[in-house]
Order: C-alpha cells, then structure tokens, then sequence
C-alpha cells in the first residue's frame, strides 16, 4: 500500500464521550498510508471514549485544545458521540481550531453529531451537509443545504452517517478522500514538522 500520508499530521478534535468506533475505525484505515494522528482533547491527559453500551476506551491527549493551532496539521477528523460535541461547543477554542482548518481549505472529516460543530464555528454556511436528523433545522438555520446521502463532500469536508453497518465503510471514504486531497495539493498544505 502506498504511504500517501507519509509527514501528514491528523488532528482528531474530542472530548470525552466521543466514539470509539468513529475514532478506531478511521486510525485503522488511516495508519496504512502513514498519517501521523495526534489527538486534540479539551480534556488533559487522558480522554474516555464511549462505545455504544457504555463507557469506553481512555486515549491519551496529545495536544490540549487551548494550545493547538489548526496551522501545525494538515487535517482535521472530529469523532461524532453527542456527549463530546455537546463538551467542545462549551469552548470557543473549538471554534478558533476548525475555522483555521475551514478558512484555509485544509481537509475536514466530519461523524455524525460533529456536523453541529460546523454550525457553532460559523462555518456551515454555503456547504452541503448530513449528519442525524435532529441536526437538520440548526444547519439549515445558520444557511447549510441538507442532505440525506450517507457521505457528502463540500469541498473540504466530508461528512457522513457511521451507522453499525457505514462506519468502516464511511472511515474507509474519509482515507480516501485525505489520500486523494493529498494528491491533489501534492502536499502544498501539508505542514513540514512530523
């Protein structure tokens, strides 16, 4: 397999209660290609994932979100898992780290309830999105045209439903389309520090 992502840094946007899947599943197809994952977490140290019948896996934070600037990664993936999105909407850190990805054009993979980060950040506006339906009348609020397809691309985000049966189907869209924005910038955007 090709290490298409060889020097790219990923940063992974969570707090606790974030999926555990949505995460695992994206890091398993993604490692192949040589992306260099950090975690960005609100939460110092370690942060608990939620994996659909309680609480999870812990995963160690590599970065702490009032730190992080979207400028030292190249990408950007935000795990769905409402308890964490409902955590990162009390910050306006959140905000300032994915409009510097959203405001640059750097890649942008988004789960489920994250499509509601998009709302908090100002950003949704112009793009077409997905995500649960208890989303739809919030995005189409702050000027986001709803979809019901089960992966969307916006130009530089993708988004999509990680059911129990489009969750490895949806992570392998999002290597794919991280591989294919690599190739197509042939690394212009991709930060030089691994």
């Amino acid at each position: 397999m090709k290490k298409t992502l060889v020097g790219t840094k990923i940063a992974v946007l969570v707090a606790n209660g974030f999926s555990e899947k949505d995460m695992t599943l994206t890091q398993q197809a993604l490692l192949p290609v040589g992306a260099n994952i950090r975690i960005v977490s609100m939460d110092h140290g370690l942060v608990n994932s939620w994996n659909d019948l309680g609480w999870g896996l812990n995963f160690a934070a590599d970065h702490a979100l009032n730190e992080a600037l979207a400028a030292d990664y190249d990408m950007l993936i935000v795990p769905g898992g409402q308890r964490s999105i409902d955590k990162l909407k009390l910050t306006a850190h959140t905000r300032r780290f994915i409009n510097g990805f959203t405001e640059t054009g750097k890649p942008v993979a988004l789960f489920e309830e994250a499509v509601d980060l998009l709302v908090f950040a100002g950003s949704a506006s112009g793009h077409v999105v997905n995500g649960p339906e208890k989303c739809k009348a919030e995005a189409e609020a702050a000027g986001a045209q709803w979809s019901e397809d089960e992966v969307v691309i916006s130009r530089n985000i993708i988004m999509g439903r990680s059911s129990e049966k489009g969750s490895e189907m949806y992570s392998g869209k999002v290597c794919a389309f991280f591989v294919a924005e690599a190739e197509r910038t042939g690394g212009d955007n991709m930060s030089q520090a691994a």
